[in-house]
């Protein structure tokens, strides 16, 4: 990887990011901003930090569970044309977080996370729609680490059971992580997930 390279960086786990980070560039001049919610003020902080003037390689790197649409797009000039010796890393739970302005200016890598994921048990196939309340309503009070769990592994176990979702409905899935990260309920999205992949084999 070229240090010169920014791009996004997705990875379930914040912490496993903050450790590849420090690992990879102990030598480097490296700013990190790691708010729980990343705002306009540190958008701010971050294009103040750019502009201070480097002679060798600066690597700014922000990581967050969520990135506001105001300090995304408050970053989009600096992201396109960064100044000399200015790399960024955008670190965030999942790619759909980013603006697709943001992430067409990016290089996008993913870090698998050691977290072993949930899965829902269902057999898609023959699941129907009597089913799908059942599970969802069980599922009704899980919090939104589960959750997102739960929502990844449904997507392992579709793959599993070599069932064929278009391109739109598969990031119709990434769309169901982002608003589990932003506390949506879990009932509305798991019904989301199981009844597109219920529309999906009936068809």
């Amino acid at each position: 990887m070229r240090i010169d390279e920014s791009y996004i960086l997705v990875c379930r786990d914040l912490d496993k990011i903050k450790t590849y980070i420090m690992d990879n560039y102990q030598n480097t001049n490296l700013k990190i901003f790691a708010p729980d919610d990343f705002l306009l003020e540190n958008a701010k902080e971050v294009i103040r930090e750019a502009y201070i003037a480097e002679s060798k390689q600066k690597v700014i790197v922000m990581v967050s569970k969520s990135f506001n649409l105001i300090a995304q797009n408050s970053l989009l000039k600096i992201l396109e044309e960064p100044p000399r010796n200015i790399t960024f890393i955008m670190c965030a739970p999942s790619r759909m977080i980013f603006l697709p302005t943001v992430r067409s200016r990016l290089t996008i890598k993913t870090l698998e996370a050691d977290v072993k994921l949930q899965k829902s048990g269902l057999d898609f196939k023959k699941m129907g729609i009597s089913e799908i309340y059942s599970f969802v309503k069980q599922k009704k009070y899980i919090e939104k680490d589960e959750l997102k769990s739960l929502i990844q592994g449904i997507i392992e176990e579709i793959c599993e059971q070599d069932i064929k979702l278009s391109a739109y409905e598969l990031s119709f899935f990434e769309k169901l992580l982002h608003l589990a990260e932003l506390n949506s309920s879990s009932s509305n999205l798991l019904l989301c997930a199981l009844l597109t992949i219920y529309n999906r084999k009936n068809r």
